[in-house]
């Protein structure tokens, strides 16, 4: 019996031994997977921790992401809704701009009796009226020429080296040097002098004469001489033959007797060209009297109010689109693509609504000057009841045709090119544009309100950056926990193996298999 238990106890030492042996190699391999955590999660644990670690991460980042990337789609939003209802205001501007100066309404229009005698143009400074003119002479420019005749262009001028204009009207003198004593040689002289002559070869069929002329208007006459040394002999050079002497136009508008240089008569009628082409009119001159007959052309100067309808019915309709903008940009039921439904109770755009709304309806700054007209409604400007300015064609045409006058002043407050900054009284369209101005500025509403939105974009783009940082360190982190748990889980499968394989081998020892 003694024997037995000695073998059963040697028996039980070997199993203890072989298990002892396979438990230590077990932990020693789960020692080593601790030591190097294994490159690839679920190695371990048989679980893909990598999916999870990001699924967990993604599921704290996602809603705090949205919320950012909204608040970032809605300030991006505000801005393309203040970019649209600047382009809206920037066109309004330009059509109260185009109504601002006095000088916007003087479009005239022209009736001439006598066209064949004269056209005239008007600038805007021209007044609406009527006007006579009579022409009786037509400003000329000098024109001479020379007794000689040369057989050539190039023939040489013997002993020529300069000539000597003179100046009838003051008597200067001026040398012109002659570089090439011929008769293109000449000419180009004359023509390169700077003296306001202009010099031609003319080929007459039987040889080249050399034709100067001078510049219209009596004072303008003018003589040449030639310092060669036989200026009458047949290789000589003269001007001594006048073929036009210079003269003044001469006429009388409105009575008054008008001379000038030129046949471009400006300043006889204030804001008018007159281009004369031919005489109306004879002068006799007897016993120191001089009589004028003809019939006088009858000039007639009308404003024309078509001009200044079109610029009221264009601000019109840069009213209603900046309207109809602002009622897509607040509507959050718009259907406009990019700036629909991007300023849905701004209070600022109430604001700018309430602004170009009293631009139309209040009265004007010049209601104290412009008789009877005091507001657009007087000229058949009104708004309707869906905010929208309706045109009364036949009010806006007797106040353009019957008050013009008054219209303009109720308009433009007779300003001309004022600044924006001038505080005096600019009328509808002058004042409006100012505030405009002001509200469209670098410290005015639109641009401000811009600017905090841009502002409020970076900060959140920040934001998104910080929580990309926290998820990136979370990541991290749950990939080390679960790297740690993968090796443990791994550990604890190894030291499993370990205690099954020696059970397993008691059980055979005692079962004899």
């Amino acid at each position: 019996m003694v024997t037995s238990v000695s073998s059963t106890t040697g028996s039980s030492t070997s199993t203890s031994t072989s298990t002892s042996t396979s438990a230590a190699a077990s932990t020693a391999a789960s020692n080593s997977a601790k030591a190097n955590i294994v490159s690839k999660l679920g190695g371990g644990s048989g679980i893909d921790t990598a999916s999870l670690a990001n699924s967990l991460v993604d599921a704290e980042r996602a809603p705090r992401a949205d919320a950012i990337n909204k608040n970032i789609s809605k300030n991006q939003a505000v801005i393309s809704g203040y970019s649209a209802v600047k382009y809206a205001l920037s066109n309004l501007q330009a059509a109260f701009d185009d109504l601002k100066d006095k000088s916007d309404y003087k479009s005239i229009t022209v009736s001439n009796s006598q066209t064949s005698a004269f056209t005239a143009t008007a600038s805007a400074s021209a007044d609406a009226g009527s006007h006579t003119v009579l022409i009786t002479q037509l400003a000329a420019a000098q024109r001479s020429t020379g007794t000689q005749t040369y057989a050539t262009a190039d023939q040489s001028i013997p002993g020529l080296k300069e000539l000597i204009l003179t100046d009838s009207a003051g008597g200067t003198t001026h040398a012109i040097s002659v570089t090439t004593a011929t008769p293109t040689g000449v000419v180009d002289s004359i023509n390169n002098s700077g003296n306001g002559l202009n010099a031609q070869l003319v080929n007459t069929g039987s040889g080249y004469k050399i034709v100067v002329t001078g510049t219209s208007g009596a004072s303008n006459a003018f003589t040449i001489t030639s310092d060669a040394t036989s200026p009458n002999s047949s290789t000589g050079l003269n001007f001594s033959t006048t073929l036009q002497s210079a003269a003044d136009a001469v006429l009388k508008v409105d009575g008054l007797d008008i001379s000038s240089s030129s046949n471009a008569v400006s300043g006889a009628i204030a804001g008018v060209t007159l281009n004369l082409i031919a005489a109306n009119g004879t002068a006799t001159t007897s016993n120191g009297i001089t009589t004028v007959t003809g019939t006088p052309a009858s000039l007639n100067l009308a404003n024309d109010t078509s001009a200044a309808k079109t610029k009221v019915m264009a601000l019109v309709t840069a009213y209603n689109d900046a309207n109809s903008l602002l009622d897509e940009v607040t509507n959050p039921k718009s259907t406009l693509a990019t700036y629909g439904a991007t300023l849905v109770g701004n209070s600022s755009v109430r604001a700018i609504r309430d602004q170009i709304r009293a631009m139309v309806t209040d009265d004007s700054s010049t209601k104290a000057s412009s008789g009877t007209l005091s507001a657009l409604r007087d000229i058949g400007i009104e708004v309707d009841k869906t905010g929208n300015l309706t045109a009364n064609s036949v009010t806006l045409d007797l106040a353009l045709n019957f008050n013009f006058t008054n219209t303009v002043t109720l308009l433009s407050g007779n300003q001309e090119n004022q600044a924006s900054f001038d505080t005096s009284i600019a009328g509808i369209a002058g004042d409006a544009s100012k505030a405009l101005t002001t509200m469209m500025g670098s410290s005015g509403t639109l641009t401000t309100e811009s600017a905090n939105a841009t502002a409020r974009i970076t900060k959140y783009q920040d934001d998104l950056t910080a929580l990309e940082d926290r998820m990136t360190r979370l990541l991290d982190r749950y990939t080390k926990q679960f790297a740690a748990m993968d090796s443990m889980v791994g550990q604890i499968k190894s030291t499993q193996t370990g205690l099954t394989s020696s059970f397993a081998g008691l059980m055979a020892m005692y079962t004899n298999k």
